[in-house]
């Protein structure tokens, strides 16, 4: 199970146990049903409202945390890891994913592991070159114009999009990126759709 799908059980059920001690609480105190009624509503707003909170702050640690992206794989247990957080796992056979989850546990230090990572996201990087093939980096989705883009510039722009530090910095590279492909399409007179 995962760590986040425990958390959200353990704290649903946390709350859950608050609005019954609450409801219990306000029965000993020979309230009417109407009280306990609008005690359990409130005790609901306001587990609702942390939660969401909640939620929203997991969201932000994701979006503004720097490269997270490009060291996700380095922070997993590799023998747990995925095959999607897995750089360039789509090129690479089952028995690869496997040989590479174990080197990548065999790595004792935190320098091994870097060097281990940056051979392997280079010969991902040569491989989807020579076979022609989009490499998406963990966490990445469609790029907005990507369909008047060569497999060569997509690859490139996924590259440069994982490897900038801050969020500043990707908002700007991907700002950049639009007006170019505006321009291309302008000049080839079509239209493009967002990413989904």
């Amino acid at each position: 199970m995962k760590p986040k799908t425990a958390i959200s059980i353990i704290m649903v059920s946390a709350l859950g146990f608050t609005s019954i001690a609450s409801f219990a609480q306000q029965g000993q105190r020979g309230g009417t049903g109407a009280d306990r009624a609008q005690q359990v509503d409130r005790d609901r707003t306001y587990d609702r409202d942390r939660m969401s909170d909640r939620d929203r702050t997991q969201d932000r640690t994701r979006i503004d945390a720097p490269k997270q992206d490009r060291d996700r794989d380095r922070i997993h247990d590799p023998a747990n890891m995925s095959d999607k957080d897995i750089y360039g796992s789509e090129l690479m056979t089952a028995a690869e994913r496997n040989q590479y989850r174990k080197e990548l546990g065999d790595s004792k230090t935190q320098a091994s592991r870097n060097e281990f990572q940056a051979r392997h996201e280079a010969m991902m990087q040569e491989r989807a070159l020579l076979k022609d093939r989009d490499l998406v980096p963990p966490g990445q989705g469609p790029i907005f114009g990507g369909e008047l883009m060569s497999v060569q510039e997509r690859n490139e722009y996924r590259e440069k999009l994982r490897v900038l530090g801050t969020k500043q910095e990707r908002e700007k590279f991907q700002a950049q990126h639009r007006d170019r492909v505006n321009e291309r399409a302008a000049a080839l007179g079509v239209e493009i759709e967002e990413a989904k």
